[in-house]
This record gives C-alpha cells, structure tokens and sequence, in this order.
C-alpha cells in the first residue's frame, strides 16, 4: 500500500509540473499573439490551433488532478441523509469514478489509433499524438483512483 500511495505522490508531481509547463507555454503564446495582433497587426495562424490543443490537454490533466484531490463535482444531497453510510458511498463513489476512467482509457486508445492517419489542420502534427491525453489522462486518473482506494482502506483499518 505504502508504494501506491508513493506512486501516486510522485506521479501527482509529475502531472503538476506538466500543467504548470503547458500553463505557462499557453499564456505566453496567447500574449505573443495579442501583441502581433495589436501591435503589428498580423498574427500567427498556428498558434491559434496549438493554442486549442494545448487547453484541451490542460483539461484533461486538471480532471485527472481533480479527481486525486478529490475536488471533482459531488452531488451530496443524498450522502447528506444517510450520515450512517457515508464510508460505502464514498467507496462507491470511487469504484464508480475508476470504472468511468478505465472506459475512457480503452475508448480513448481505440480514438487514438482510428486518428492515427489524420494531421492537424495548420500544424504538422499528428492527430493521433493530440489525442492521446484521453487515454493518458484516463490512465492517470485511474492510477488516482486506486491510490484513493488503498488509502481508504488504510483508513478503514
């Protein structure tokens, strides 16, 4: 249980400095584009797609990061009522939620390897490589979830 948890710290870092990295790519490129456009009044037309794909990875991330430090959206009105059964919920509610990402991850492999032949529309990138934070991001997500679970069943103990 102890190399979960540590797998799980780890990869939480790992996943943490990737998104502090795309964050960071992403606001730097957004001002460089606003100040062509303003200023000189010509634009990169690539920057605008990369720009997109570059969001979209940082949402798939923030959803894996989401669901580790369980700050995914919860709906407690019934958990509220059945104060007595709040631990099994809880544990359902992870098995539910790793269910969901393990399809996600398999759906998202079979997406990755349909897009395999296409190209972005203005960047020669691989649409295959765009998509593959779905399955990644599932993967991760995933790996969280059991991490939640032993500890759960540490606390549990």
């Amino acid at each position: 249980m102890r190399t979960l948890k540590t797998i799980g710290e780890g990869l939480e870092k790992l996943v943490m400095y990737l998104v502090l990295f795309l964050m960071f790519v992403l606001v730097a490129l957004v001002f460089i584009q606003v100040v062509l456009r303003y200023v000189f009044s010509s634009g990169m037309v690539w920057v605008e797609e990369l720009d997109r794909y570059l969001f979209v990875w940082l949402m798939f991330l923030g959803i894996a990061m989401g669901v580790y430090k369980q700050r995914h959206i919860a709906i407690t009105a019934v958990v509220d009522r059945l104060k007595g059964l709040t631990k099994g919920i809880q544990l359902l509610v992870h098995i539910i939620t790793g269910s969901f990402f393990a399809v996600l991850c398999w759906q998202g492999i079979q997406f990755v390897e349909i897009n395999m032949t296409g190209t972005a529309a203005v960047l020669p990138i691989n649409l295959g490589i765009i998509y593959s934070i779905i399955p990644v991001s599932g993967f991760i997500a995933l790996i969280f979830v059991l991490v939640l679970i032993a500890s759960f069943k540490e606390e549990k103990r």
